[in-house]
């Protein structure tokens, strides 16, 4: 033993600490530079520290049995039904592991397979790129143009409704709405929501003239004050429209281009002409989750379903004419979901990371809060506040609130901590 080295406890000269909670490339490679490790030496060893799991789903026996194979050549694994590789089902959905490095050699391999599998490769190769993805830039109608991160960006809420849950008839009148809309922006907002419909719980649904009464001139007085971001909160393409021609350049759609009839198509056509995002927002009629068939014979989950849902919203748009640049996906907190998958979907926002579009995250004073915290809705800024955390360090690129104020101080923190 070297003379007068301090004897840590245990006895032993070793100080043991876990590197986990500054995983990202660079994080790590930062750790690596910290010891004395060069450069070159460090991204070719931090990549071996980036570990994926990703599931896939429909994949037919010999496709899984293959795969199965191509993972355990390259030191990675698959988990699979146990009876695919007997043979007596015909498709299955599996679980991929490996880390980065591996996955770039399993993918080279799986190019020369058959049964889909070099479909599912290029899958791979772009869901690794997506998830490191940080940037987004965004046209806005006029030649604007919105630059998002994976820093939240704050969006606040302006309801110019009589029964909102949470602020009805605070804002009803241009002047009132106006000088909110200013007060949120001065405190960091980055754009503003304009709503004139409820879409709480049991809300009373109201005509399209009424509802463009209320929103076209608060954006009108809104564009004519400000350059922010103006969307609208719609699902109704015709209110859509009347709003975009008053000045809004973005569509905030609560059911994700996908609203009952012709009406989601409609919306993406709208979108095309227009040149404008939107906000597609997960949503469904019911709580139930993995019964949408797989082909497999094995249930989905909620988070498998959520990116099924996102997925086809993508292929409504591409048919419509938009392209994948225009949208921005909202996981519907508080939308076709109980308290529970509430909560587990924003526990895992990251998941839908690969998706390779901006997420949002819009649980301000909902409901599930007050469930969790026995509080009213008027109570809830403390319990918002840990959603915008949780959201911020997922790599949220939005989140959409009431509190702007509260929230650019929850953001400057998490900043400050290295959150996404």
């Amino acid at each position: 033993m070297v003379e007068n080295e301090q004897m840590l406890p245990g006895g032993e000269a070793f100080n043991l600490t876990w590197l986990d909670g500054r995983g990202t490339i660079a994080d790590i490679r930062g750790e690596m530079a910290k010891i004395g490790v060069g450069d070159y030496a460090a991204a070719y060893m931090a990549a071996k520290a980036e570990f994926f799991v990703f599931r896939a789903e429909n994949l037919r026996a010999p496709a899984a049995n293959i795969l199965k194979q191509e993972f355990l050549s390259k030191g990675g694994e698959v988990a699979v039904h146990p009876r695919v590789i007997v043979g007596d089902i015909e498709r299955s959905a599996v679980i991929m592991m490996a880390t980065r490095a591996q996955y770039r050699r399993i993918c080279a391999g799986l190019k020369r397979q058959q049964f889909g599998l070099p479909l599912l490769a290029e899958e791979l190769e772009q869901a690794l790129c997506n998830i490191r993805r940080a940037e987004w830039r965004m046209a806005l109608p006029g030649g604007r143009e919105m630059v998002l991160t994976d820093r939240p960006a704050i969006m606040g809420i302006l309801n110019v409704t009589p029964d909102s849950f949470s602020d009805g008839g605070q804002h009803e009148g241009v002047p009132a709405a106006l000088q909110a809309a200013e007060q949120m922006l001065a405190d960091g907002a980055l754009m503003i929501d304009v709503g004139g419909e409820s879409t709480r719980p049991g809300h009373q649904q109201i005509t399209e003239d009424e509802e463009i009464a209320r929103v076209v001139p608060v954006i009108q007085a809104l564009r004519r004050r400000t350059d922010a971001p103006i969307s609208i909160d719609t699902y109704k393409p015709r209110v859509a429209r009347a709003a975009l021609a008053a000045g809004a350049d973005i569509i905030n759609d609560i059911w994700g281009l996908q609203y009952p009839g012709d009406a989601g198509h409609e919306m993406a056509a709208l979108a095309a002409e227009y040149g404008c995002p939107v906000i597609a927002m997960h949503n469904q009629q019911g709580t139930v989750y993995g019964e949408r068939p797989i082909g497999s014979g094995i249930p989905g989950d909620l988070m498998s379903d959520v990116a099924y849902f996102f997925r086809r919203c993508r292929v409504i748009a591409r048919e419509a004419g938009m392209s994948d640049d225009q949208l921005i996906f909202n996981i519907g907190f508080g939308f076709g979901k109980d308290h529970a998958q509430n909560m587990e979907v924003l526990a895992r926002v990251s998941a839908l990371r690969i998706l390779g579009r901006p997420l949002l995250v819009a649980a301000s004073r909902k409901s599930t809060l007050g469930e969790l915290t026995g509080r009213p809705v008027d109570q809830r800024v403390v319990a918002t506040a840990a959603t915008t955390a949780a959201a911020a360090l997922s790599g949220a690129a939005l989140v959409r609130v009431h509190d702007v104020a509260e929230t650019r101080d929850i953001l400057r923190v998490c900043a400050a901590m290295g959150a996404k």
